[in-house]
């Protein structure tokens, strides 16, 4: 039996953390300046990053069955789930009635459309040369920016993201090794805590919708010559900062390491537990008593609940669409 590679599930473990606490933190970036460079911070990466680890492990896009076996993973969850937001968010901000909009995903639920799409783009990119498939995948996602989709079935965050997972598509694994030297590290410490620097002290305002990847450019208020042009620098700069961040993280097993593996569940589930807080008195608190850095507490405690053997026993019906093994091992 081949042996698990621990260092993707360490990453991917490190990005969820980063996900959950970039939500929590969202309320706050409005008020609070440091708040607000740090949730930008990590929006230049933490996505990127996530996108390009799913693209790593796509090269399978050429089996039999492989599209088969991606719709039911990402499809029917995304359908069953955004039928369940609907539902909770009927009840949770007392609406009038119950909104049910197939092609508009709720919130997180985007991640789930895109994926399945850039999976169905490697039928086409994935038998490209790089040097012809990654220039085309750049090109698609600066201009994608000339849409006016917004959240319509995730298209504008499906294009602008999509050369992130070309990219890890393409990457082998002794190329990722690379950046495991310690010199490189050094440099990727340096570099992550000069963007933070920059991002505080150089562009303290600067507009975190450019990093959802949702907005056209005419939203974001400028023309299309400049937008593409303040994309390329946001791709230049998120690249920067996910391999940076990439070579910092260690390949040994840890005891957290087992939640890199449930990173989906843990993603899928964790807006049922914010938006319930951000409707309650807790983000007050939190300002009250400046209790920023709890929220990261309370991310590491969010991820061990709904990564725990109970949570994903009683979720995984759901999501892959088969009865618990109660007595099986998760892993």
């Amino acid at each position: 039996m081949k042996e698990r590679d621990y260092y993707f599930d360490n990453a991917k473990c490190a990005l969820m953390l980063l996900v959950v606490f970039g939500h929590f933190l969202r309320p706050y970036i409005d008020s609070v300046l440091w708040v607000h460079s740090l949730y930008t911070w990590i929006f230049f990466f933490h996505m990127p990053a996530f996108i390009f680890i799913s693209g790593y492990f796509s090269k399978k896009f050429y089996e039999r069955g492989y599209l088969q076996k991606i719709t039911k993973k990402l499809l029917l969850p995304y359908i069953l789930f955004q039928l369940l937001y609907s539902v909770y968010y009927f009840f949770l901000y007392d609406k009038q009635s119950l909104e049910f909009e197939l092609l508009t995903p709720h919130w997180s639920l985007w991640f789930l459309l895109s994926l399945f799409s850039w999976n169905v783009l490697l039928l086409w990119f994935g038998r490209l040369p790089k040097r012809m498939a990654l220039p085309l995948a750049l090109l698609l996602g600066l201009t994608g920016g000339m849409l006016e989709a917004e959240k319509w079935l995730s298209l504008s965050r499906t294009l602008t993201f999509f050369p992130f997972f070309l990219l890890g598509f393409f990457f082998e694994k002794p190329t990722i090794e690379r950046l495991f030297a310690a010199r490189v590290r050094i440099v990727s410490l340096i570099v992550l805590a000069g963007m933070f620097l920059l991002i505080r002290f150089g562009f303290p305002d600067l507009p975190q919708d450019w990093l959802y990847g949702s907005k056209s450019y005419d939203t974001l208020g400028v023309s299309e010559p400049a937008g593409m042009m303040s994309r390329l620098a946001i791709y230049v700069a998120s690249l920067l900062m996910m391999f940076s961040f990439l070579s910092l993280i260690p390949s040994r097993r840890f005891s957290f390491s087992v939640l890199g593996a449930r990173t989906f569940y843990i993603y899928i589930l964790h807006g049922f537990i914010l938006k319930y807080l951000h409707e309650t008195s807790f983000p007050d608190f939190i300002m009250d008593v400046h209790g920023y850095p709890l929220l990261l507490v309370l991310s590491v405690a969010v991820m061990l609940v709904l990564g725990s053997k109970p949570v994903i026993r009683l979720v995984r019906p759901l999501l892959e669409w088969r009865l618990p093994k109660w007595r099986q091992t998760t892993s």
